[in-house]
């Protein structure tokens, strides 16, 4: 996917946009979130045109049975008796299950296979020490995140949340708006919907919102993400040559690179949607100053926690094997347990699927388990938790015991990418051994650094960026409203606001030890 493609096709699909008819703009973005797709590749086309199709359809039906079926007892109403009634429903029931349990695996499956079988015959073949069979899979752009919003959708028109789509091109819309198929976020039918197909007149405050914020994406990316890149490969690349201090250093590169290209790629496409007059939910609420590895799964990819939460989570707490062991527990053990103990599970799985979502690799797997693992003994021992602040009001109330849950936290999160990047599982419990017990701190001062791919010139603008990140997430973290505070100053001094860190981006942006690289979730 090209930067400069995304870019061009948001520019000029803005100014397209203001002078086409008012009830036509719907239909000018379908055809530029489908002209966008197919610059990244006509193969990919044929991928989400059955997601979309598929989807579309199998909701329609869904929802004409549960009318058919409503209607049926209107009509008789009177001549049914409450057996016969319930029988059909349980008949209506069973026949949109049919449907959504087809369109639900059939989605899925697709996703499946195009994800997990490269690996899983890599797998197989290292077992029997053969070559693995060359597929030629490869990841249509966003597949991941159109397929999670497309089955969303179905879920909940099946659930009856709302009623279907009828119109498929304003469907296809839904799943293909091009700004957040690159790496979302993750959205609701409810919600987006109704915004793309709403004929948004020019509103410069939208303009100036979506420029500024687009120039904040662009920052964090190429400024801090691409510049970090190649020490982070460098170290995770070849991390034998190096001791734990040197692998300190890459995973808190790697821990900043991921954050800055992961929101930063959402803050851009969010201000493109916001040229156009679209408000996209967020994904990212500075993860990084979160208190808990729970409150930071509600800052970090919102959009994703929500979906697991709504999807997976609830129905999976709700079962009646769980409410039956649940109830059967409460009995033995108490309350507390009793209620933890669904969650305790419920969180287990849920980032089980997380890392499953991120690849079949058993790095990630682990990863999925160890954050799950953490939430769930948190959620098992939370009555200690409260005591705690309840004996010791002063010191849990404090600045300075928040400043530690904050450390505590990233420290917490910063294991678990030692599996998020590594290759192999071998390699992160390699990695793990060597910062605890060979540190080699000597590597810091040996020239080591300056090995790993970046200039002294890299690592002092890569300073002053962080610092700037951190100053404008510590002013949004405490209530200020950085855009705001922008917009609201006179117009030439915003402009020059604007023109300035313009200059500072364009200034800093690229170098010959940069790397030029997409947007990392892309892939997903």
């Amino acid at each position: 996917m090209s930067l400069s493609v995304l870019l061009a096709v948001a520019f000029v699909g803005a100014a397209l946009y203001y002078v086409c008819p008012l009830r036509f703009r719907w239909v000018l973005l379908l055809l530029l979130s489908y002209g966008f797709y197919l610059t990244c590749g006509v193969s990919a086309l044929p991928f989400i045109l059955i997601t979309t199709l598929t989807t579309w359809a199998g909701a329609l039906k869904i929802g004409r049975i549960g009318e058919s079926g409503k209607a049926y007892l209107h009509e008789h109403k009177a001549e049914l008796t409450a057996e016969e009634k319930k029988a059909r429903k349980a008949k209506t029931r069973s026949a949109q299950r049919i449907w959504f349990f087809a369109v639900l695996l059939l989605n899925f499956g697709v996703l499946a296979v195009l994800k997990y079988l490269n690996p899983v015959m890599a797998w197989g073949a290292s077992l029997t020490g053969k070559d693995a069979p060359a597929l030629g899979l490869v990841l249509p752009l966003g597949i991941s995140f159109y397929t999670f919003q497309s089955m969303g959708y179905l879920i909940d028109v099946y659930n009856g949340k709302y009623a279907p789509e009828k119109n498929p091109a304003k469907f296809a819309l839904f799943v293909s708006f091009f700004p957040q198929l690159i790496q979302g976020p993750i959205a609701r039918f409810d919600q987006l919907e109704s915004q793309l197909v709403e004929p948004h007149r020019f509103d410069l405050d939208n303009i100036e919102r979506g420029l500024l914020l687009m120039l904040w994406g662009l920052f964090k990316k190429k400024v801090i993400a691409d510049r970090a890149l190649p020490l982070v490969e460098a170290v995770f690349g070849n991390q034998s040559a190096y001791g734990g201090a040197v692998i300190v250093v890459g995973v808190l590169f790697y821990s900043l690179q991921q954050y800055a290209d992961f929101s930063g790629g959402i803050d851009l496409v969010t201000g493109i949607a916001q040229l156009f007059g679209i408000r996209l939910a967020p994904n990212f609420k500075r993860p990084y100053f979160s208190v808990s590895l729970g409150d930071f799964w509600r800052r970090w990819h919102i959009s994703l926690g929500s979906w697991m939460r709504d999807y997976v989570f609830y129905p999976f707490a709700l079962t009646r094997p769980v409410s039956r062991m649940s109830k059967a527990l409460k009995k033995k053990v108490g309350t507390h347990i009793a209620r933890a103990l669904p969650a305790a599970l419920g969180n287990i799985l849920v980032f089980f699927l997380v890392g499953i979502w991120h690849g079949a690799q058993m790095n990630y797997v682990l990863w999925g388990l160890y954050n799950g693992v953490i939430l769930a003994f948190t959620a098992l021992v939370e009555p200690v938790y409260k005591k705690m602040n309840e004996r010791l009001p002063r010191l849990t109330a404090s600045g300075g015991f928040h400043l530690f849950r904050i450390l505590r936290t990233f420290l917490v999160v910063n294991i678990g990418w030692y599996f998020d990047r590594c290759v192999r599982a071998c390699d992160a419990f390699d990695m793990l051994h060597k910062t605890l017990f060979a540190f080699q701190p000597a590597q810091l001062f040996d020239g080591t650094l300056g090995s790993l791919g970046l200039a002294a010139k890299d690592y002092r603008i890569l300073l002053i960026a962080t610092f700037l990140l951190f100053i404008v997430s510590l002013m949004q973290e405490r209530g200020v409203k950085v855009r705001d505070f922008v917009l609201s100053r006179p117009l030439a001094l915003r402009w020059l606001i604007l023109y300035v860190f313009i200059l500072f981006v364009l200034a800093t942006f690229g170098g010959s030890n940069v790397a030029d690289s997409g947007f990392m979730y892309a892939v997903f």
